[in-house]
């Protein structure tokens, strides 16, 4: 008799244990033993950049296979031009147009944050560190027209989960173009571009005398604000006085010598 009631007991018990799981949300109960939760899959856009991030080829699922993205890897991404497309995983927020990433330091082309010290610094650097979080997997498209800037940081397009990086910053008014790398860089002609100010100018149509004479090998116009070598992509040109931009430091008539 004693034997029969334990039985009973512990049926009882066991099926009390099964409704209880039973009841609970899959994404509040977690086998240790093999890391698994129950939270949802990724959607497919999110499993294809874990692909990519990890070298694999997407073809209606992810073939492990080591290389880089590829202009036809369709992640709702497109890289043109020939410089470079890589998936990379995030690793460090520097500031709102500035990203590291595995061995990569990326600068956002044709942005401009604010910097440490000045106002909105640590809203545009939290947006960026929000929409592109550490650990997360971004695609980068380098910019064939300025792959590198003056620090030796890759030049590009970012594609985070939430869009690209470079428009949601200037959309979210954390972010300004920079007017004066327009006329050089592969997305210039790209919507987000134009509407904050990107125009291309048609130097076939500039005349001679719109042209700051103090620089010949390129155009700045006589009444431009003041430039440093940061903000212009040239280097090594000829350099004639009276050089209002003080590009030519130590007068030998070469500019912005690298």
């Amino acid at each position: 008799m004693k034997v029969s009631i334990i039985i009973g007991t512990m049926i009882v018990g066991v099926i009390g244990i099964i409704a209880v799981f039973a009841s609970m949300p899959s994404d509040t109960w977690q086998d240790n033993r093999t890391g698994f939760t129950g939270v949802s899959l990724p959607d497919e856009n999110n499993e294809k950049i874990d692909c990519l991030s990890r070298g694999g080829l997407w073809n209606n699922g992810c073939n492990m296979e080591k290389r880089n993205v590829s202009s036809e890897d369709r992640i709702g991404v497109t890289c043109l031009g020939k410089e470079e497309c890589l998936a990379l995983n995030v690793s460090q927020i520097i500031d709102g147009d500035t990203i590291y990433a595995d061995s990569y330091k990326i600068r956002l082309s044709l942005v401009n944050t604010p910097e440490k010290g000045e106002p909105g610094f640590t809203q545009s650097t939290s947006f960026t560190a929000m929409s592109c979080p550490v650990g997360s997997r971004i695609i980068v498209d380098q910019d064939d027209g300025q792959p590198f800037d003056n620090y030796d940081r890759m030049v590009g397009k970012v594609y985070c989960e939430t869009g690209i990086i470079n428009e949601m910053l200037l959309r979210n008014g954390h972010a300004e173009i920079l007017p004066q790398y327009c006329f050089r860089s592969e997305f210039t002609g790209e919507s987000w571009a134009q509407e904050y100010g990107c125009t291309k100018p048609d130097f076939s149509k500039i005349e001679k005398e719109e042209c700051d004479p103090s620089y010949p090998d390129f155009c700045i116009a006589p009444n431009h604000p003041d430039l440093d070598c940061g903000e212009i992509s040239e280097r090594n040109f000829r350099v004639l006085p009276p050089d209002p931009h003080r590009f030519d430091g130590d007068k030998n008539g070469i500019g912005c010598e690298k």
